[in-house]
């Protein structure tokens, strides 16, 4: 590139003080030439702040005043970034040197991409894809989120299987986005606090026209499961909570008739499995998930979103399995090259 377009990164920070410790070396290191740095920090208490002060002195904080989750933070955050180029990065992303430059290279490349994340690698294992994102996000027609790499349970080893591609969403550990669609897009929906905001920015992006990618030539390693535990209960439900909103949200409403008795059918075999299985509290959890759901969809509903055609999954290109879950549980296939 001729010239080298501005990036901010934006690091969300809620009391990440070890992971700042640990991870900020690298991304200040990185040979990206016009990129600045931002610590948004959702009114952390753990010495975060004193500690970029005093160790970073150069890297700007944004404080949100209080802790708006993932989407609440992002969205005040970017208010004060003025970059062509926003970079969500976990705190707990250790980056490559080279890892910026093959993102934006492609999204200078391909003006209609607005969001693009990096292969997202597990930091524990480092041949290994990490699970909130690897090499991808799609989902099927019903809803439910996988990626190239992950499906559930089954996270593969990375050995070159996945090139750079055009995806449904982008994980929000490590994603670069162009500012000018962000803010076409209406930003994150902060209802949703936590997990499902990323996929819910990226289906409206598809609403209006863009594109998504992965680009594989970038690779990053993520701690992951910082926020909640993978099996947490509260994980469980803000994913099934959120999947809810998230499907209603972008869909029409006969989509949404037809859609949702099957969705049910398939939500309940997964809370009668955790009660199998003697996961009382993740049981609990799916049917507080559809009770939260219900009081959005009567009290709360649509707010915050674009005005633009609605976009069935079953009018997506990319959404072309009927049932991730039929795949995985009773076909047996476990990965993403046998779907």
């Amino acid at each position: 590139m001729d010239q080298w377009p501005t990036v901010g990164i934006g690091i969300l920070n809620y009391n990440g003080k070890a992971h700042l410790k640990a991870f900020l070396p690298s991304i200040i290191g990185i040979d990206y030439p016009s990129f600045t740095i931002y610590v948004i920090d959702n009114n952390s208490t753990d010495g975060s702040l004193e500690f970029l002060k005093e160790n970073y002195p150069g890297i700007n904080i944004i404080s949100t005043g209080g802790n708006p989750g993932f989407a609440g933070g992002y969205n005040i955050g970017f208010e004060h970034m003025p970059e062509k180029y926003w970079l969500m990065l976990n705190s707990d992303v250790e980056v490559t040197p080279g890892f910026l430059t093959p993102m934006v290279e492609l999204m200078e490349d391909k003006q209609d991409v607005a969001m693009c994340q990096s292969a997202l690698l597990s930091f524990h294992q480092k041949d290994r894809f990490e699970y909130g994102g690897a090499a991808g996000g799609m989902l099927d027609r019903l809803g439910y989120s996988y990626c190239r790499g992950r499906i559930f349970e089954t996270v593969e080893k990375d050995h070159g299987q996945y090139g750079t591609s055009e995806i449904f969403w982008a994980g929000g550990a490590c994603s670069l986005i162009r500012s000018d669609a962000y803010k076409k897009a209406g930003g994150m929906y902060d209802y949703y606090f936590m997990h499902f905001e990323e996929i819910d920015l990226c289906w409206k992006f598809h609403r209006a026209g863009y594109k998504v990618y992965c680009q594989t030539d970038s690779k990053v390693f993520h701690v992951g499961g910082g926020s909640l535990a993978y099996q947490s209960p509260k994980k469980t439900f803000y994913n099934f909570r959120n999947n809810l909103v998230m499907v209603c949200r972008n869909s029409t409403p006969v989509f949404t008739l037809f859609w949702f008795p099957v969705r049910l059918f398939f939500d309940m075999g997964a809370a009668f499995r955790y009660l199998l299985k003697g996961d009382f509290q993740n049981f609990a959890s799916v049917l507080k998930g559809y009770a939260a759901f219900f009081y959005w969809l009567i009290f709360i509903k649509d707010t915050n979103n674009i005005s633009v055609p609605r976009l069935n999954l079953n009018k997506v290109k990319l959404c072309n399995l009927k049932s991730i879950v039929w795949c995985y549980y009773i076909k047996g296939k476990k990965t993403f090259d046998l779907l």
